[in-house]
């Protein structure tokens, strides 16, 4: 959705903004969005993952909330024990990890780690002794665009001959974890993948196996880009009808990463280019898919947007980032006001893996970010595009 706004109103988001590209990141929608997620889900323990914004006003915000944390990297780790986080508050969910990278994890404090495969556990096994292990299974969201089980998560069947083994070898696996993928409609796959876990739980206890303790409904918890705003006590709703029947002796956890940052950050950007090539004019900005809206290559994500101008006449347009890079495309349009120089170009809910895959191709650095609160939309009223 693009919305017209008049030029003299981007004034609001340019305040503080040395020179664009521009993240504006606003830590009170973090604290938000992890209150009302936390109200949707009683009883659950929120481990925020890293890996969709590691910057680092971010990462303190919810340091200041005692928030837990899902790492995926040493690297990870490091960023947070700069904001005073104890290891004793993180989890290493990354199923597939070299063992260099475990080493480093578990010297750091770390103790909670991921497997899905057989091969994995092998590498713990020095380890054994120090650390406690989860045990990832694929369940996909046939509503969730972006599909991690493709990639990880032993197929639930296979659960138990991996306890099995894992338990022969000493390697202690007391909890359960899947990720149903990024962005997902609703939660009916969480809720079905806490029940097979929950039954899941019984079949280890008749097989003399270590009982499971904790079970991880991983992410997937969706962002308002294009969609209506997400009402989350009513996404969680089948989540809560299935923890209603968990017992006391399993802890129920949950990864949240893009629900999290995505609304705490926009991009503000400024034409720096145009050109007539054809029936269409092109329209140039100082941010690309290489740098924060790389999103829209990676998850098919397409960003709400308001653009500030004064332009009246109207032609079909190509928006483009400014690397030289044909691939660095942002939209094409049948009809849009023809943009003049400089006019502001303003995408909402960028917090959410945009600066943490942001590159510098063509040495172009990623936005710089300012913290602050994000002006108020509601002034901006104005036309769709």
């Amino acid at each position: 959705m693009i919305e017209l706004a008049p030029r003299e109103l981007a004034s609001d988001w340019l305040a503080g903004v040395e020179s664009t590209p521009a993240l504006v990141f606003d830590p009170a929608i973090c604290q938000h969005q992890w209150a009302v997620l936390s109200d949707a889900l009683p009883g659950v323990r929120l481990y925020y993952a890293v890996k969709s914004n590691p910057y680092h006003d971010l990462l303190q915000t919810m340091a200041d909330l005692h928030a837990h944390f899902d790492v995926a990297s040493a690297a990870e780790i490091r960023m947070l024990e700069q904001v005073g986080v104890s290891s004793s508050r993180m989890i290493h969910t990354h199923p597939i990890k070299t063992e260099t990278e475990i080493e480093r994890a578990v010297a750091a404090g770390v103790t909670t780690f991921v497997v899905d495969n057989v091969d994995e556990l092998w590498k713990l096994i020095p380890y054994r002794h120090q650390i406690r292990v989860m045990l990832r299974l694929a369940f996909i969201a046939p509503d969730a665009p972006i599909d991690l089980s493709k990639k990880f998560g032993a197929p639930p069947q296979d659960a138990l001959s991996i306890l099995d083994v894992a338990n022969d070898s000493g390697v202690r696996v007391d909890g359960l974890c899947f990720h149903v993928g990024s962005q997902a409609g609703s939660a009916s796959t969480h809720a079905t993948a806490l029940e097979w876990c929950l039954d899941l739980c019984e079949q280890i206890k008749a097989e003399g196996l270590p009982e499971i303790t904790r079970i991880d409904l991983g992410g997937g918890f969706p962002a308002h880009y294009l969609n209506e705003p997400v009402d989350l006590m009513a996404f969680c709703a089948p989540i809560r009808s299935v923890l209603a029947r968990v017992p006391e002796s399993i802890e129920v956890m949950a990864e949240p990463g893009r629900v999290i940052s995505a609304p705490s950050m926009a991009l503000v950007c400024r034409v720096i280019g145009r050109a007539k090539r054809g029936d269409a004019w092109w329209f140039y900005l100082d941010d690309g898919v290489y740098g924060a809206q790389s999103g829209r290559l990676f998850d098919g994500m397409q960003y709400r947007m308001t653009v500030y101008t004064s332009a009246t006449d109207r032609a079909s347009c190509v928006f483009a980032g400014p690397t030289c890079d044909s691939v660095d495309e942002l939209g094409r349009f049948p009809e849009f006001p023809v943009l003049n120089m400089n006019d502001i170009v303003v995408l909402h809910e960028m917090g959410a893996y945009t600066l943490a895959s942001a590159t510098h191709f063509n040495g172009i650095a990623p936005p710089q970010v300012v913290t602050r609160a994000l002006p108020d939309l509601t002034r901006d009223v104005g036309t769709h595009a």
